[in-house]
C-alpha cells in the first residue's frame, strides 16, 4: 500500500475535521452574540448576618399574682406594662361560667401568636429558605419529642411552629398581615367579657414592676436569683424540670398573672466548649429573636459556666431592654450574630473563573464585560462581595461596581461579546 497516499488522505481528513470545528465555533459565537436568552440583575448593597443558632431559656425575677375570690378574671393591662405598687391589674367578675374564662384565655393566646407572626415593614432578615429550614427543624423535633413521650416540650414548640408557618405566608405574599384577624379576635374577646357580671374583687400588685397575664409554672424554677450560683448540673436539672402547679395556691386562690420585679432578665443556653472561641465574658452580642418578629437585642455575656471535666459550657446573657410586644416564651430558638457582612449581593450561579480570576460577567450597554469580585461571605446561594473603593483603588474599573448589571443567565459569555 502506498504510504504517501495514506498520509495525504490522513492530512485531508484531519484538515476537514479542523475546518468543520472552526466553522462550528464561529457559528456558535455568531449566533450566541445575538441570543436574547440573557437575564441580569443589578449589583446592590446588602447586609448579611453570619449567625449561630442557640436554644435559650429565659430567666427573670417573677412573682405570681393570685385571687382568693372565685369568678371570671379580666386583666386590665397588656403584657409588659409597667405598673406601680398597689395597682389594680385584674378584676374578678361574679357569675358567668368557667367556659367563658377559658374562651377568653384561648383568644388571648391566638392574638399573641398572630401578633408575633406579623413582620415589620421591610424586615427580611431571614428569607424563605431560612424560615423553611426552621419549620423543618421544628416539625421533626416535635415528632421526635412526641414519639419519646415528652409532650410538654412538644407543646412548648407548637406555638413557635405556628408562628413560623404564619410568617412564611407573609414572606411568600400569601398574606399581607394578620391585623384584620387580630381585630376580629379582639372583638370576640370584648363580646365574651361583656357576658360577665359585676366586679366582685380586684387583684393589686404588692410592688412595682412589669405585668404579664400568663403563668407557665416555671416562675420559681427559671428564677434570675439563680444565675450567680448556677452550675452546669443545676442548669440541666432546671431545663428538665416539670412546671410547678402555680394555677392554684391553696388559700391564695387562682393565679391571674405575674409581676416581673426587675427589668434585667437573662437568657441561658448550653454550647460545646469549642464554641468558646466566639465568646468573651463581659462582651456584648447581637441576638435575633425570631419568635418576636426578628427583634434584635444587644445582650451582654454575663457569665460563662465551665467545668474541666465536661465538654459543654453554659452561657448566661443579660439584657435590660424590654421591647414592646416581646415574647418571653420560656424556651425559644434564637440566632446570635457572629459577624455582619455588607457588600454587593451576587448569585453564586453567576460567578465564573476566568484566567484564575473569580468574577462575574456584566452587561455594559450591549457589550459583555468580565468584572472581578472579592467574596466576603456565602449564604443561601448568594455571595456578599466587597464594595468598590473608587477613591483609593486604581483598578476599580475592572471590579464589580454598584448597579452593574450582573448576567445571571446567558450562553457562551465572554469579554467583548455583543448581546442583541
Amino acid at each position: 500500500m502506498d504510504l504517501k497516499y495514506l498520509k495525504k488522505i490522513g492530512i485531508y481528513i484531519v484538515s476537514a475535521i479542523i475546518s468543520l470545528l472552526l466553522i462550528a465555533y464561529i457559528l456558535y459565537h455568531f449566533i450566541g452574540s445575538f441570543s436574547k436568552e440573557v437575564e441580569y440583575t443589578p449589583a446592590v448593597v446588602f447586609t448579611q448576618n453570619e449567625t449561630v443558632a442557640l436554644d435559650i431559656y429565659i430567666m427573670r425575677s417573677e412573682q405570681v399574682l393570685y385571687s382568693a375570690s372565685p369568678g371570671e378574671v379580666s386583666r386590665i393591662y397588656e403584657d409588659g406594662t409597667k405598673v406601680a405598687v398597689n395597682t389594680v391589674v385584674a378584676n374578678i367578675y361574679g357569675g358567668g361560667t368557667s367556659s367563658i374564662s377559658s374562651s377568653i384565655m384561648a383568644l388571648d393566646n391566638k392574638i399573641s401568636i398572630l401578633e408575633d407572626s406579623n413582620m415589620e415593614d421591610g424586615m427580611s432578615v431571614y428569607d424563605t429558605a431560612a424560615i423553611d429550614s426552621r419549620i423543618d427543624e421544628l416539625y421533626y423535633t416535635i415528632l421526635d419529642k412526641t414519639a419519646s413521650g415528652d409532650l410538654e416540650y412538644a407543646l412548648r414548640k407548637k406555638d413557635e411552629l405556628l408562628t413560623q408557618l404564619n410568617k412564611r405566608q407573609i414572606i411568600v405574599n400569601k398574606v399581607t398581615s394578620y391585623n384584620d384577624r387580630i381585630l376580629s379576635l379582639e372583638n370576640q374577646k370584648l363580646s365574651l367579657t361583656s357576658q360577665l357580671d359585676s366586679i366582685t374583687a380586684t387583684v393589686k400588685t404588692t410592688g412595682s414592676g412589669y405585668f404579664y397575664g400568663t403563668v407557665d409554672g416555671y416562675e420559681n424554677i427559671f428564677s434570675a436569683s439563680r444565675v450567680d450560683d448556677m452550675t452546669i448540673a443545676d442548669f440541666d436539672e432546671m431545663i428538665n424540670s416539670k412546671p410547678d402547679d402555680t394555677l392554684t395556691d391553696g388559700s391564695r386562690g387562682e393565679s391571674v398573672g405575674k409581676l416581673v420585679t426587675d427589668f434585667t432578665w437573662y437568657a441561658a443556653c448550653k454550647v460545646q466548649k469549642d464554641m468558646l472561641r466566639y465568646f468573651t465574658e463581659g462582651s456584648s452580642y447581637r441576638i435575633v429573636f425570631p419568635f418576636s418578629s426578628d427583634t434584635e437585642l444587644t445582650m451582654k455575656l454575663y457569665r460563662v459556666i465551665s467545668q474541666t471535666d465536661r465538654d459543654d459550657v453554659v452561657l448566661i446573657f443579660s439584657c435590660g431592654s424590654l421591647p414592646d410586644n416581646f415574647n418571653f416564651l420560656r424556651m425559644q430558638s434564637v440566632y446570635l450574630v457572629k459577624e455582619s457582612y455588607t457588600g454587593y449581593k451576587v448569585p453564586v450561579s453567576a460567578v465564573r473563573m476566568v484566567d484564575g480570576v473569580q468574577g462575574v460577567y456584566v452587561l455594559d450597554g450591549n457589550v459583555v464585560r468580565f468584572k472581578k469580585i472579592d467574596a466576603l461571605f456565602e449564604s443561601d446561594g448568594y455571595l456578599i462581595v466587597a464594595e468598590q473603593d473608587i477613591l483609593h483603588d486604581e483598578a476599580y474599573a475592572l471590579k464589580l461596581g454598584l448597579y452593574d448589571m450582573i448576567i445571571t443567565k446567558g450562553r457562551g459569555m465572554y469579554e467583548g461579546k455583543i448581546v442583541d
